[in-house]
């Protein structure tokens, strides 16, 4: 039975790829050094996967900066201030688009759907003209091809392309990218014609946006883009590839009547419903690339339940027509869990970053064969076991807390005018009021204080005096500048999430569990493995400091459990709104301490809100009606009418 990998983090282990690209940017290395550094990452992801028995290895899946940026050069759609010449695109002028230079800015980038992976916006307008500039799809699988290997090169799809895309510069925003198709399409001709003249055999075509609740005429696209590229894909296997959701029978029948397909990719841990519409039908003769392992998520795989899935797809689809695979590139979780050496040693028996999915899908795709490995599977149950019965996990009198909760908890006793009234009373501000976002710049002495101290070569009384010389000059320049609600600058924190898990129940951090954000960005995602609680105030002796040297109110600083909840690896053994819940109510009790300890002001900072996708409305909607009145229960002493007055935050944008 053949096994399959969407994509693979290009990262390096040891964040190789970073450190590589800021050497060059600096102007510490050439680009020679750089690419030779990418090419030594390939050629060991290539090797890991065919190593570990994997039969459809991915190629082009490697990036500089960012899969999409890499289509646009790709189809030279660079916008025209980049005063790119119409040749191939180079370093130069790729990098410009992604990180701006001195005389123009970037491009815009966003979102990558409902991930913490950002893309670079492609910027295209009516009269853009397309052409074949970055061989870098074909130019990776010959170098493959070199190393002894066969893989399939992946392509983002043209029609997801296009409509990721927006409208340029100085052109009407009601322009519709994907009027655009039949002009990208000989590109694309262009790209598969030299795969087939290298050797290609297989050829992938991401299309995620096929989970979107799409229009007619958007789906009619689709299959208007393979219909056209049919003749040139002749000859060759295509893999249209989904991921992140279910789609709709609409999107499901669209797929699966395209023209020239011969598989089709889906996610089966976030599209369980997907499952009903293979049960109902499935082409004949072509090929289903299961995905039930997760790429989303850090969790070992129950491989018996996903062997189950397996055995019942089969009977469905033929027994030499399933590719066991993951739900999507493994690109959003960390690289390899063996470089994990101060991990609670239980916890760390329940996880599987990428290198360990990896073996994960080609055990599961050897037991649909006939060929079980028993003493792995054995090992990965009795981990199963483990999480499902370990004290670590459950907490009695959190669960109780959140089952209490009623739907009159989420709606408010009292009327905007009342607790306005209550606190202007309070704090007598002025009609427009003014206050900063949060944190100010940390100084490299400020870092090299919280290194040393949590290195443990400083007591704890130098670290406070060092953060407390810091605050006093944080507060000092406000009240120079006369602002009206100050903060106290935030010298004590790393990262905003970060700070708090560390400080709540439930929660585990890695030492090298980096995962892409974008280009050189790297962010490592605390691991919420069992219920949230918050043991003892993790705010109120900065924010009481900081009051203490003004009489002006001092803002209590939070990160709101929605974005706690977004920016971390999340247990799967229970809804997530579950665990929004438990984090809401951990927050709210140090709300309820910092308005005992006389802090007059609360900012909750909640920038996972301004990522409102379309799969994440709803769920979001439902965080933000419990995360807003948890925080307003009972403050200052007087019943829900609050004097404490709560400056809900998006930070980089309006909701």
């Amino acid at each position: 039975m053949a096994s399959h990998i969407v994509g693979l983090p290009r990262i390096g282990p040891k964040r190789e790829l970073k450190f590589a690209l800021e050497s060059f940017w600096d102007g510490k290395s050439s680009a020679e050094e750089l690419q030779n550094v990418a090419a030594g990452l390939r050629s060991c992801i290539w090797k890991q996967l065919a190593d570990a028995g994997i039969k459809y290895i991915p190629s082009n899946t490697f990036s500089y900066y960012d899969q999409m940026l890499d289509t646009t050069a790709m189809l030279g759609a660079v916008p025209p201030r980049y005063g790119w010449k119409c040749s191939e695109v180079g370093l130069e002028t790729y990098f410009s688009m992604a990180r701006g230079n001195a005389h123009v800015p970037a491009m815009e980038m966003t979102k990558w759907f409902d991930t913490n992976y950002h893309y670079i916006v492609p910027e295209l307008g009516p009269h853009i003209r397309f052409s074949y500039a970055s061989h870098k799809a074909v130019d990776e699988f010959k170098e493959a091809k070199a190393l002894g290997l066969d893989t399939v090169p992946v392509l983002i799809g043209p029609v997801s392309y296009l409509l990721l895309s927006k409208p340029a510069r100085g052109t009407e925003q009601s322009f519709p990218p994907l009027s655009l198709l039949r002009y990208i399409l000989p590109v694309y001709k262009e790209v598969v014609a030299e795969l087939k003249a290298a050797g290609a055999t297989w050829i992938q075509f991401d299309e995620p946006t096929l989970v979107w609740d799409l229009d007619a005429n958007q789906l009619q696209a689709f299959a208007h883009a393979y219909s056209e590229l049919e003749s040139s894909l002749s000859g060759l296997n295509v893999l249209i590839e989904t991921y992140f959701a279910d789609l709709t029978a609409e999107a499901y029948k669209t797929l699966t009547s395209l023209k020239g397909v011969t598989g089709y990719g889906f996610d089966l841990i976030r599209g369980e419903k997907t499952l009903d519409l293979i049960n109902n039908g499935f082409p004949s003769g072509k090929h289903l690339f299961a995905g039930v392992v997760d790429g989303r998520n850090i969790w070992a795989n129950d491989l018996a339940s996903s062997l189950c899935t397996l055995q019942a797809l089969e009977g469905i689809v033929g027994k030499d027509k399933i590719i066991v695979s993951t739900s999507c590139s493994l690109l959003h979780t960390a690289v390899d869990i063996v470089n994990e050496t101060e991990l609670d040693k239980e916890v760390k028996s329940w996880l599987a970053f990428a290198a360990q999915k990896v073996v994960e899908v080609n055990a599961l795709a050897k037991a649909l064969s006939g060929h079980k490995d028993e003493a792995f599977f054995s090992t990965n149950a009795a981990a199963q076991a483990s999480r499902k019965s370990s004290p670590k996990v459950t907490n009695e009198a959190v669960q109780k807390a959140a089952a209490a909760l009623k739907g009159s908890d989420l709606r408010r006793a009292t009327n905007v005018t009342a607790r306005l009234d209550a606190q202007q009373k309070k704090l007598n501000l002025p009609i427009l009021p003014t206050t900063t976002i949060g944190s100010f710049p940390q100084t490299i002495d400020v870092r090299r204080v919280r290194r040393e101290f949590k290195d443990k070569k400083i007591s704890e009384e130098d670290y406070v005096n060092a953060m407390k010389e810091e605050i006093n000059k944080v507060v000092k320049l406000q009240e120079e500048l006369d602002i009206d609600v100050l903060v106290h600058g935030e010298p004590e924190r790393n990262d905003m999430v970060e700070y708090f898990g560390e400080q709540l129940s439930g929660f585990a951090f890695t030492s090298n569990g980096w995962v892409q954000s974008y280009g050189s960005r790297c962010v490592k995602p605390p691991i919420i493995y069992g219920d949230v609680s918050r043991p003892k105030p993790m705010t109120v002796f900065w924010s009481s400091l900081a009051q203490g040297m003004t009489k002006r109110p001092i803002k209590g600083m939070l990160t709101g459990p929605v974005t706690i909840l977004n920016w971390s690896f999340v247990r799967n053994d229970q809804p997530r709104f579950k665990t929004c819940y438990q984090i809401a109510l951990a927050i709210k009790d140090e709300v309820e301490d910092l308005e005992k300890a006389g802090i007059t002001v609360i900012q909750i900072d909640e920038p996972a809100l301004r990522e409102g996708l379309p799969l994440r409305k709803a769920e979001q909607a439902l965080y933000l009606g419990w995360a807003v009145h948890s925080f307003r229960i009972t403050n200052c002493g007087v019943q829900d009418t609050t004097q404490v007055p709560f400056h809900f935050s998006t930070i980089w944008s309006g909701l």
